[in-house]
């Protein structure tokens, strides 16, 4: 009956959770009683060193370019509870630059930093890899070098080209060890791109480039600061197309595009833009030609003026226009039908001019049965000033009566007129 209740005793949960109780109790005793009699040896790897007072050390005109080692091992000799706050998160090693004036290689003194939280007496024993840590100081040096950037990588097709490459800035200021600042030519900037079809615009980034044309080591690169990071790199690519020159007749006196010939010297011209722009241009059109304005033959010169956007690689700014007027009579009249229209009231208008000379242009048989009565020359007074005192020669137009026939006047006609006060419509 007892060793039943025993059993029963044993293998019941509350046992065993009194039973694992006891026993975390007495390893922890253990542990206690095992790191308070016995120090532990551990070394902690790569503990990074920092600097104190960098401002004074910038002040001076002076940086560092490499530190001998860059991290310590350390070995600490203490109990188990002080080690195992111990790694290379809280433990650190510092150097005060204060004191560092000159440039060269600088020995230097080191402070190992441990948690706040620890005594330092509560450790037996530091052990650092190095007693001393070594320094390279170099002066700084600012230096503004040029920027180049070119583009090889040549178009999609044979009628486009690619411009010169605009970029900025143009130039870039370079912060760093003198030594290295020396060594550096100029920042060089790659692109990466081929067989372009539009204008290509990016950021991109520079390389330094040596006074032997190689690229700057990477290792050299840590010290030194630059004013950009990037380049904006523009690409302009523009399509290469060759536009006739043309002009536009506005006839007259009898002119038509069936008897009217023309030619443009030079008759085409070579012009570079932006694709896009370039796409669907018409002829450039050099502007009308008066054909009532000469007999027969004309010759104009005339300026090739382009938009702003387009550029002209042919060269030429100026443009020769010849028109011909085929198969046309020209018949002169001494005319002598003059007439006015809206006289100004109040004053008296009277002829200067008594027989205008007309030149008229047509076919022969049209032209034929013209004389000078079927011709009437007409001014228009409306536009004179408010004050028309005086003598004025007008331009006037030429009307054919008795005609439906394709013919018309050559040049500009004139009627010269005197006007006074009206004496007799004073009050």
């Amino acid at each position: 009956m007892l060793r039943n209740k025993i059993a029963k005793i044993f293998s019941s949960r509350a046992f065993f959770i009194v039973f694992a109780l006891l026993a975390a109790i007495a390893l922890w005793m253990y542990v206690e009683y095992s790191d308070g009699t016995e120090d532990l040896v551990q070394t902690i790897d790569n503990i990074p060193i920092e600097f104190i007072n960098m401002d004074s050390l910038r002040d001076r005109g002076l940086l560092i370019v490499s530190v001998e080692p860059e991290f310590m091992d350390i070995t600490f000799e203490a109990r188990r509870s002080i080690l195992t706050r111990l790694s290379n998160n809280s433990v650190s090693v510092e150097i005060d630059l204060f004191n560092v004036t000159r440039n060269g290689h600088v020995f230097v003194d080191y402070v190992i930093s441990l948690p706040n939280d620890i005594n330092r007496g509560s450790i037996t024993r530091i052990t650092p890899s190095v007693e001393r840590i070594t320094l390279f100081i170099d002066r700084v040096s600012v230096r503004t070098i040029p920027v180049h950037v070119e583009y090889n990588g040549g178009t999609a097709s044979e009628d486009l080209i690619a411009d010169p490459v605009e970029f900025f800035p143009m130039t870039i200021t370079v912060e760093g060890p003198e030594d290295v600042i020396s060594r550096i030519d100029h920042a060089n900037v790659p692109i990466f791109r081929e067989n372009l079809s539009t204008t290509y615009i990016d950021d991109l980034a520079f390389v330094l480039i040596d006074e032997y044309g190689y690229e700057l080591d990477e290792s050299v690169l840590e010290g030194l600061t630059t004013s950009h990071d990037n380049i904006r790199v523009t690409v302009p690519i523009k399509q290469v197309k060759e536009i006739p020159l043309i002009v536009h007749p506005s006839h007259g006196a009898g002119s038509t595009d069936q008897n009217t010939i023309w030619s443009v010297v030079p008759p085409v011209i070579t012009i570079s833009g932006d694709p896009e722009a370039l796409r669907d241009l018409p002829p450039h059109v050099l502007g009308a030609i008066n054909m009532s304005a000469f007999s027969s033959i004309a010759t104009e010169e005339r300026p090739i003026v382009l938009p702003s956007h387009i550029h002209n690689d042919s060269g030429e700014t100026m443009a020769t226009i010849r028109v011909e007027v085929l198969g046309l009579d020209v018949v002169d009249y001494a005319v002598e039908n003059l007439f006015l229209l809206n006289p100004p009231p109040g004053y008296v208008v009277e002829f200067v001019t008594t027989s205008v000379d007309v030149r008229l242009r047509g076919r022969a048989e049209d032209l034929e049965g013209i004389t000078a009565m079927d011709i009437r020359v007409v001014a228009d007074l409306s536009d004179l000033p408010a004050q028309p005192v005086g003598r004025h020669r007008l331009l006037s137009r030429v009307y054919i009566d008795g005609t439906d026939a394709y013919i018309g006047p050559i040049g500009e006609t004139r009627i010269s007129i005197r006007i006074a006060p009206d004496m007799d419509d004073e009050p």
